[in-house]
């Protein structure tokens, strides 16, 4: 027998191709768990705001954004301060809201409020504001046809 034996596989020669079927399946279900979990995770909670024609607004990078939602949980830039009527919500919005305003002063505040919540719970919150020294607070609403 004269040949070369192990010509195969099993070869002391390196392999010079690298398979990269495995790694395209791994990258594609991660890019699918991100596609389903990024719009989940964007919004904390759930809020249906007002409709209105308005032109576009101003950046939103270093504004203070307080959420309201139907149930009366209150929200300040997507950390749940929990419930209005609650004395600790109410503690912990005072801090983060004077911790805002010593790391940002004078930027706008915006105050997106369910528009199932009554009024008065809204003017609420914006004397809290008015009272911890806010006074540029704008209402965000949603576009009419969006």
């Amino acid at each position: 027998m004269h040949g070369r034996v192990g010509t195969e596989w099993t070869s002391s020669e390196p392999m010079s191709e690298i398979n990269v079927v495995p790694l395209v399946d791994v990258l594609l279900v991660l890019l699918v768990i991100f596609m389903i979990t990024a719009p989940i995770i964007s919004h904390t909670l759930d809020v249906q705001l007002p409709r209105a024609s308005l032109a576009p607004g101003t950046r939103a990078d270093q504004t203070l954004i307080i959420t309201i939602d139907r149930k009366g949980t209150l929200a300040v830039n997507d950390r749940v301060m929990g419930p209005i009527r609650s004395r600790e919500a109410g503690r912990r919005f005072n801090q983060e809201i004077n911790r805002w305003k010593a790391k940002y002063p004078g930027n706008a505040a915006y105050l997106r409020a369910d528009r199932r919540i009554r009024y008065g719970t809204v003017i609420q919150v914006m004397a809290r504001l008015r009272r911890l020294g806010v006074v540029d607070v704008g209402l965000m609403i949603e576009r009419e046809g969006s």
